[in-house]
């Protein structure tokens, strides 16, 4: 959870790109419209992209921070990078995961 205090604005606004999709979901649990249905699809696949953009630049910086600190000890400092680095986008496809259910669940009520 330390780790999140350290984003960067990049992993920010991916962030904030990949929680649209959970606000869209539980706008449609609340009052469920077609066109809120419709909208997961173009949001979900922004919330996806957003993510593998942190991916790819997660592990651009881990590369740089590697090789700019790396001590006696590079591989254990390496797991540490690359384990922070991926924080993000674990993040970000949880919110979409929690996202779909919610869906799945307004979808269910809704029949």
């Amino acid at each position: 959870m330390k780790a999140l205090l350290y984003l960067g604005p990049a992993a920010v606004l991916g962030l904030l790109i990949t929680a649209v999709p959970l606000v869209v979901a539980i706008l449609f649990a609340v009052r469920p419209t077609a066109s809120r249905l419709e909208l997961m699809r173009p949001v979900t696949l922004a919330a996806i992209f957003a993510s593998l953009a942190e991916i790819c630049l997660s592990l651009a910086n881990s590369f740089v921070g590697i090789n700019r600190h790396a001590g006696e000890n590079v591989v254990a400092y390496a797991a540490e990078v690359f384990a922070e680095s991926v924080i993000p986008a674990f993040v970000s496809f949880a919110m979409m995961a929690a996202a779909w259910l919610i869906i799945a669940m307004a979808m269910r009520r809704q029949t």
